[in-house]
């Protein structure tokens, strides 16, 4: 670690994330003393991406949803990114395991073998009232509600419920608030698969930081943080301590809530105890060669899986090489078995890629990893029952991550919500 300043900083950053480094590069550019602190040995939290025999592993599958507000905040800070755009006419869909073209647009919809006569219409009429969809009429509605007063055949259904898991990793449709849920299938925007992982996106937030003038710091472990009128303390495992005008945690709401040993904690848990964080399980595996290279991407009906190839035109894979990617949605609390998880997800991928197993160069499995810090609920009226960066009843305590702010989800949230705690610290000091 350098050497740290004896003075107060004017603002500390708990958490190098995409939420934290998003804050640092605003902050330091802003002309603020800013020091990030990442207790890990590198920068960039779930979105960091590792190299096995020249292939680039994340930590389970990711996309960037394009034309958001995070492509926003990377542009604005100078972020460069190339990818592939997804292409939904070659998605299909698992039904009993059959194989059916997923109906995503007018061709689609009128040739795809899923449907017949009936529901083929009924899809056709939803789709259409999705496409000019104002959310909040549904606000505060579960989508197992309003499927049940909305929706006739159960094929239409099925799709509508894989739908909303494949755009909110959510497989709760009693929890998840209609109105989002419908907006992000209604308007389907396209996600971009991004070349050598998501570390590009890591590796491009911490140059725009460093060359702003951010102090970044890993293995650097806080421990407690104590509030007060005017500066913060912040005390780290090695038994230094000092302190900050402002704080952000870019942290998951309970760390945040365990760290803050005053004022406000009772705030802080209350955000975490209001939070229902989303898991899932990832197969990952690299391959010499795919066996069927026309499988591009598929959504099973009947269960919570998921199926994609990204290695195709994305810098991800050697060259001919193929990078699979599997997930099982988990229900909030669910208590899965990681075995059964994993032996299910490679029976899948026999009937999706027969011979798959022969041409195996490396694979990763995590059997429960945090997909977002919490979904978008309907009990709390989706995006708009958040908490918003500023942390009521402190001074200069902020939040921020993929569970905070009114603006998107995932991602986009976590750079959303760090970019506004940024300029509400700027907008004060000055």
């Amino acid at each position: 670690m350098q050497e740290l300043s004896p003075a107060p900083y004017d603002v500390v950053i708990v958490g190098g994330g995409l939420a934290g480094l998003t804050a640092a590069s605003y902050l330091a550019r802003g002309g603020r003393s800013v020091l990030l602190l990442e207790k890990a040995s590198q920068l960039g939290g779930r979105a960091i991406t590792t190299e096995r025999h020249g292939f680039l592993f994340n930590r389970g599958i990711h996309a960037l949803y394009l034309t958001g507000p995070g492509e926003a905040v990377l542009r604005d800070l100078n972020v460069t990114y190339q990818g592939k755009r997804s292409e939904r006419e070659r998605y299909e869909v698992d039904s009993q395991g059959n194989f059916h073209r997923l109906p995503s647009n007018a061709v689609t919809l009128r040739t795809t073998s899923l449907l017949n006569d009936e529901s083929r219409t009924e899809l056709g009429q939803l789709l259409m009232r999705l496409a000019t969809l104002n959310p909040e009429t549904l606000m505060g509605t579960n989508l197992q509600d309003w499927l049940d007063q909305s929706v006739v055949h159960p094929v239409v259904r099925q799709f509508v419920e894989a739908g909303a898991r494949l755009a909110t990793y959510t497989h709760a449709p009693q929890l998840l608030d209609a109105g989002v849920a419908l907006e992000f299938i209604g308007k389907r925007p396209d996600a971009l698969r991004i070349d050598g992982g998501w570390q590009t996106l890591v590796d491009g937030l911490t140059t725009a930081a460093r060359q702003a003038g951010a102090q970044l710091e890993t293995r650097a472990r806080v421990v407690a943080i104590e509030t007060g009128q005017e500066d913060h303390l912040i005390r780290l495992a090695d038994g230094s301590a000092f302190q900050a005008k402002a704080v952000v945690l870019a942290l998951q709401p309970a760390l945040a809530a365990q760290l803050v040993v005053n004022g406000p904690r009772e705030i802080l848990h209350s955000y975490a105890e209001q939070t229902i964080p989303l898991y899932a399980a990832c197969l990952d595996l690299a391959l010499r060669r795919v066996p069927n290279p026309e499988r591009f991407t598929v959504l099973h009906l009947d269960r919570p899986l998921f199926y994609a190839n990204h290695a195709p035109n994305v810098r991800l894979a050697p060259e001919g090489g193929a990078l699979l990617h599997l997930i099982k949605y988990l229900g909030p609390d669910e208590k899965n078995n990681a075995d059964n998880d994993h032996a299910e997800l490679e029976a899948w991928l026999d009937q999706l890629q027969p011979g798959w197993r022969e041409e195996v160069v490396s694979q990763q499995f995590l059997p429960h990893i945090l997909v977002s810090s919490d979904m978008l609920q309907a009990r709390r009226k989706g995006l708009a029952g958040r908490p918003g960066p500023a942390v009521p009843s402190v001074n200069h305590l902020y939040v921020a991550g993929d569970w905070v702010g009114d603006v998107d989800h995932l991602a986009n949230a976590s750079l959303v919500s760090a970019s506004q705690a940024a300029k509400m610290i700027l907008a004060r000091a000055e």
